[in-house]
């Protein structure tokens, strides 16, 4: 299921050159791709179930989990030919541009809000051996840095569109 509230932001743009065909590198793109899930080209989806901010595309992969929503999508296009082979065929230059998208599924901002509010209310409620306001900060100051570990952006997700743009720039 492709969840519409999902930013979409650039990922990234590789250039490469190869004597195959439009379908063929389409097709190697998908292959790639696919390492992280089902991805669907543009004849199987429609782009009103997309997110409105993902814009003309390709191909898309929905690698969502039950804690986090990602998204990937993908836009082949030739951008010219760039000369011919020794046996006369003919080389094209192709850039393959990348949109990311992930967000925090309700249940994983439930969560890492709970834990911080859990924190402040054990360090107001608990007696401890250090001042109470003292605890406090200190629960403040944990609260804060678990809400910012837990809802900040995929780190997986950066490191898929990195490692899918270094292979495709390697392809030939």
């Amino acid at each position: 299921m492709i969840h519409k509230n999902v930013q979409m932001m650039d990922a990234g743009c590789v250039l490469f050159q190869t004597e195959k065909p439009y379908g063929i590198v389409l097709g190697g793109v998908k292959r790639e791709m696919e390492k992280y899930g089902k991805v669907l080209r543009k004849t199987e989806f429609n782009p009103e179930d997309l997110p409105e901010t993902t814009g003309d595309c390709d191909l898309f992969l929905d690698w969502s989990a039950w804690h986090r929503l990602r998204c990937i999508a993908c836009k082949v296009e030739e951008v010219g030919i760039v000369g011919k082979t020794d046996e006369g065929e003919e080389i094209h230059r192709y850039a393959a541009t990348f949109k990311e998208g992930n967000a925090n599924a309700p249940i994983r901002k439930i969560f890492a809000w709970g834990l911080a509010i859990l924190l402040l209310l054990i360090s107001i409620f608990i007696k401890s051996p250090i001042p109470r306001f003292l605890s406090i900060i200190i629960a403040i100051v944990l609260g804060i840095g678990i809400v910012i570990l837990l809802l900040r952006p995929s780190q997986k997700a950066q490191s898929a569109i990195r490692s899918l743009c270094s292979i495709i720039a390697q392809a030939k």
